[in-house]
C-alpha cells in the first residue's frame, strides 16, 4: 500500500509543547437514539427508569473524582464536581421528566431533546467561556444515555504508551480514565482555549490542539502524528524529515521555556528598580496549585461564576468551602475573588430572565446581583466567612454609577450584620474593590477612588464598549484594538486618578495577558497584572528584562498617533527588537504559542 501523504490541520494552540506519537482514538460515534411512545400506564415507570440512570451517572461521576482525587491528578475536580451538580439540576431532570409525561416518550428520546434545548441556550452566549460550558451539558446527557442504553462510559486507555489521545471533545472524567504516563498529547474536533481539554491539557502540561475539525475522519488507531502546541497544528503521517525537526524544534523551545521558568521565584522588577504585582486569573480552586507552580504573587481575578451553573444557587456553605479553599491554598498571599457575573447574554436560568434584545447592555453582573439580594446576600456572607482563611480581596464587577458601588458596600455591611448576629467570624482587614470596564466608570473613576480601596480594569468589556465593537462579530473584529487612543487615555485616566487617591490598580483582562502588551501596561503604572498562569514566566522574564523609563517613553509616543494601526505597529517593532526571542515585527513567534 503507497505511504500517505504528510496532511498540516490548523486548529487553536491550547496548550504549549510538541509531541510526536501514534494515535489513540476516542471515536463516540453519535449515539443512534430510538423514539419509543410509552402507553399512558407505562410512562411512571419510564421517569423512574430515567431517575435510576441518573442517580447511577453520579454514582459513575463520584467513583471517578474519587479515583482522580486519591491518584493524586491534577485534573480540575471541580469540573466533575460541576457535572455532577448539572446531573442534579431541575432543569436537566424536570425537563427530560416533563417530555415523557406530556409526550408520552422513551427516556433516551427525552433527555435528547431537553439537552438540545439547554444547548441551544449556550449557544446564544457571546462570552467564551460561558459559550465553551455547553459542553458540560452534553457530556452529562451522554453519559446519562449510556447508562439508559446499557453502554460502557469510560474511555478505553491506550494501549501504547505516550499516546495522542484524539476525540471529538474530551471531559476530564474522560481524561482520568487515561494513564498519565500513556498519554503526551491531546487533540480534539472542538472546543477552545477556556474548554475542558485545554483546561486539563494545561493541568497535566501536555501538548494539546483543539478546533481541530474533521480530524477523526482522517486519523486511525496507530497512525503517526505531530502535535504542534505551539503554532495549533497537527500533522498527519508525517515524513522522517518532518518528525527530526519537529522534535529538534521541542527541545529548544522547551530548553528556552524552562529557563524562563526558572526565575518564577524572582521578583518582578525592571532593570531601573520598578516593581509590579504578577498575579493570575483562574476559574477553579483546582487551579490555585498551577498558578503557584507558575509564580503568581497573588490571584487576581477568581471567577465564580462555575459555582452558578445550576439552575438554583449553591448554599452558602458550600460556596464558603471553595473560597476557604483558594484562600488556604494562597495564603499568605492575597486571592481577589469576584461576585457573581451572571445574566445578560450567559442567559443564566437560575433567575428564570427573560431574552433581552440586547443582553451586553442589559440585566447582567452587580445589575443583577442588585436585584435578587438574596442570592447575592448569600455569597457576600460566604466569602465574609471564608476570609479568616487567607487574604481575602472582594471585586464587585461592572460598576457603571455610584449608586451600584454604594448599593454593593451596603449589603456588604449587611451580611457583616447578619454574621455578627450569628458569632460567625470573618476577617476585618478585607480589601474592597470594583471592575472598571464600562466608559462611565473610568470617566467618573476619580469618584469612585473615594469608595473603594482599588480598582481592577476588565479590559474586554471596556474595549468593546469603547469602540462600539463586538469583537465575536467576524465582520466587524478587525476593529478591536486594545491600542486604539481611546482606549489608552481612558487606561491612563483610571490609573491617574486611582494613584491620586492613594489607592492600587490592577489589570484583569485579556490585554493583561498578552506580553506584547507588557511596555505600555508598565507605561501607564499599573500596579498589578492578572493574567493566565502559563503566561506569568514570560511576563516576568520581560519585565526583569525592561526598564521603565524606556516603556514611559513608549506609552508617551504610541498616545500621540492618531492611527489604531500605527501603535499596534509601533508597539510590536519595539518588542522584537527588545525580545526577539519572543517578538517579531509581526506578532508573537512559537514560543509564545499555545499560552
Amino acid at each position: 500500500m503507497p505511504r500517505r501523504r504528510p496532511k498540516t490541520l490548523q486548529g487553536i494552540d491550547a496548550s504549549p509543547g510538541i509531541h510526536v506519537g501514534l494515535v489513540h482514538l476516542v471515536d463516540r460515534r453519535r449515539m443512534q437514539i430510538p423514539k419509543v411512545h410509552i402507553p399512558d400506564e407505562g410512562v411512571e415507570a419510564e421517569i423512574e427508569r430515567f431517575r435510576h440512570a441518573v442517580e447511577e451517572s453520579i454514582q459513575q461521576m463520584e467513583l471517578v473524582r474519587e479515583k482522580v482525587v486519591h491518584g493524586g491528578g491534577k485534573e480540575p475536580v471541580a469540573i466533575i464536581d460541576a457535572h455532577i451538580m448539572i446531573m442534579r439540576d431541575r432543569m436537566l431532570v424536570e425537563g427530560a421528566e416533563r417530555i415523557v409525561r406530556s409526550e408520552a416518550v422513551n427516556a433516551e428520546w427525552a433527555l435528547q431533546k431537553i439537552v438540545a434545548e439547554i444547548r441551544q441556550v449556550f449557544d446564544a452566549i457571546e462570552d467564551d467561556y460561558f459559550r465553551e460550558r455547553r459542553s458540560d451539558v452534553e457530556f452529562v446527557g451522554e453519559r446519562i444515555q449510556r447508562t439508559l442504553m446499557g453502554q460502557d462510559s469510560e474511555v478505553i486507555p491506550p494501549k501504547h504508551e505516550r499516546a495522542v489521545v484524539v476525540a471529538r471533545d474530551l471531559s476530564p472524567a474522560d481524561t482520568a480514565g487515561l494513564s498519565r504516563k500513556g498519554v503526551a498529547a491531546l487533540v480534539t474536533e472542538v472546543g477552545g482555549k477556556t474548554g475542558h481539554t485545554a483546561i486539563v491539557a494545561r493541568a497535566l502540561e501536555i501538548p494539546a490542539v483543539v478546533g481541530v475539525e474533521g480530524i477523526l475522519a482522517r486519523v486511525g488507531s496507530r497512525d503517526r502524528i505531530i502535535v504542534d502546541g505551539y503554532r495549533g497544528q497537527v500533522v498527519l503521517d508525517p515524513s522522517e524529515q518532518m518528525v527530526r525537526d519537529a522534535l529538534a524544534r521541542s527541545q529548544g523551545l522547551r530548553s528556552r521555556a524552562a529557563k524562563i521558568a526558572s526565575e518564577r521565584a524572582l521578583p518582578a522588577r525592571t532593570t531601573d528598580g520598578h516593581s509590579v504585582r504578577l498575579s493570575a486569573n483562574i476559574e477553579m480552586a483546582d487551579e490555585v496549585e498551577s498558578a503557584l507552580r507558575y509564580g503568581a504573587e497573588s490571584i487576581g481575578l477568581f471567577r465564580t461564576e462555575f459555582l452558578f451553573m445550576g439552575t438554583r444557587a449553591p448554599t452558602e456553605g458550600a460556596q464558603r468551602k471553595v473560597y476557604s479553599r483558594v484562600l488556604k491554598s494562597m495564603s499568605p498571599r492575597p486571592a481577589t475573588i469576584r461576585t457573581m457575573d451572571l445574566g445578560g447574554d450567559k442567559g443564566h436560568q437560575m433567575f428564570g430572565m427573560e431574552h433581552e434584545a440586547n443582553p451586553a447592555l442589559g440585566l447582567r453582573s452587580i445589575r443583577l446581583s442588585l436585584r435578587h439580594q438574596r442570592v447575592f446576600l448569600a455569597q457576600l456572607r460566604a466569602l465574609l466567612r471564608a476570609s479568616v482563611d487567607g487574604q481575602l480581596r472582594i471585586l464587585f464587577p461592572m460598576i457603571s454609577c455610584r449608586s451600584e458601588i454604594l448599593q454593593a458596600m451596603e449589603l456588604l455591611e449587611e451580611a457583616r450584620r447578619q454574621l455578627r448576629q450569628k458569632g460567625q467570624a470573618f476577617a476585618d482587614d478585607i480589601q474592597v474593590g470594583m471592575m472598571i470596564e464600562v466608559p462611565s466608570a473610568a470617566f467618573m473613576s476619580a469618584m469612585f477612588a473615594k469608595e473603594v480601596d482599588y480598582f481592577s480594569i476588565g479590559t474586554n468589556d471596556l474595549i468593546q464598549y469603547t469602540l462600539a465593537v463586538d469583537r465575536h462579530n467576524e465582520q466587524v473584529a478587525y476593529l478591536y484594538n486594545p491600542l486604539h487612543i481611546s482606549v489608552l487615555r481612558l487606561l491612563k485616566l483610571i490609573v491617574d486618578d486611582a494613584h491620586a487617591a492613594g489607592i492600587w490598580v490592577s489589570m484583569c483582562g485579556e490585554m493583561a495577558g498578552d506580553p506584547l502588551f507588557l511596555p505600555i501596561l508598565l507605561g501607564l503604572g499599573l500596579d498589578e497584572i492578572s493574567m493566565n498562569p502559563l503566561a506569568l514566566p514570560f511576563v516576568r522574564h520581560m519585565v526583569r528584562h525592561s526598564k521603565v523609563s524606556d516603556a514611559r517613553r513608549l506609552t508617551r509616543s504610541v498616545m500621540k498617533l492618531g492611527d489604531s494601526q500605527q501603535t499596534s505597529r509601533a508597539v510590536r517593532e519595539f518588542m522584537a527588537e527588545q525580545f526577539p526571542d519572543f517578538f517579531t515585527p509581526a506578532g508573537h513567534t512559537d514560543l509564545l504559542g499555545g499560552l
